[in-house]
């Protein structure tokens, strides 16, 4: 906090200029934003107030050998506010540290104890760098290349709405340009779909409890897409 908003600034004066703050819209949406955001809290409060709330009733069993709660409402007041006042000794720390302080730190960092504190905890024991580029990028190119590129717009789309209505679009093509425009030939088809449809019904009545018509809707979306399929 005081390297960003107290002290003076140490970046190039090119980014520093170029720095703005945000625009009225988006200060105006985060303001509708947090006003939800509040009755969220304040509705949703009992799942996290502690002692005192039924919210989750059994589904969280303890142990009564385990239970703590209870113990940790009476506790000295002066541990329940040691966070509070290590955050305010720390923060009154580096702002005297830093503004009055800056030489002593700079030759604590280059003595022989400051380089092994500094090498010791810096870069964080490059845990960010193994977490990212072991293992989130792992997530995130199996999330582009598997989830995204084959099963969603591959799989999903070849045999979902996409690839169905390019099917449908394919046959009306191919329907449309089989037209002649000869009388014969458009009775000779209604002829022959007066017959399957006359034919499919009396098959019904025959068998109609000895099969699941389920079947006939499997076979034909089967026998639509392998004659599609087969075209191409």
């Amino acid at each position: 906090m005081y390297l960003t908003f107290l002290s003076n600034p140490n970046g190039y004066k090119s980014v520093i200029c170029a720095a703005y703050d945000s625009s009225y819209q988006i200060c105006i949406a985060l303001a509708v934003l947090s006003i939800p955001s509040m009755f969220i809290g304040f509705y949703t409060k009992d799942m996290l107030i502690g002692l005192g709330t039924n919210f989750w009733g059994n589904s969280l069993y303890v142990l009564p050998q385990n239970m703590n709660m209870i113990d940790a409402e009476f506790i000295e007041h002066l541990y329940k506010v040691l966070p509070v006042i290590l955050s305010l000794c720390g923060a009154l720390s580096s702002f005297l540290l830093y503004t009055f302080g800056s030489r002593l730190l700079f030759q604590f960092k280059i003595s022989i104890l400051g380089r092994k504190i500094y090498n010791f905890l810096n870069k964080k024991w490059f845990f960010d760098k193994v977490y990212n580029e072991h293992i989130g990028q792992f997530f995130f190119k199996f999330g582009y290349n598997t989830s995204y590129k084959i099963v969603d717009r591959g799989i999903i789309e070849l045999f979902g709405p996409m690839g169905f209505s390019t099917i449908i679009s394919g046959k009306a093509f191919q329907v449309n340009k089989s037209q002649t425009n000869y009388l014969y030939h458009a009775t000779l088809l209604i002829l022959i779909g007066s017959t399957l449809l006359l034919g499919a019904r009396q098959f019904w009545l025959i068998f109609g409890d000895l099969i699941d018509f389920r079947i006939f809707i499997v076979y034909f979306i089967l026998g639509f897409y392998l004659v599609a399929f087969s075209k191409k």
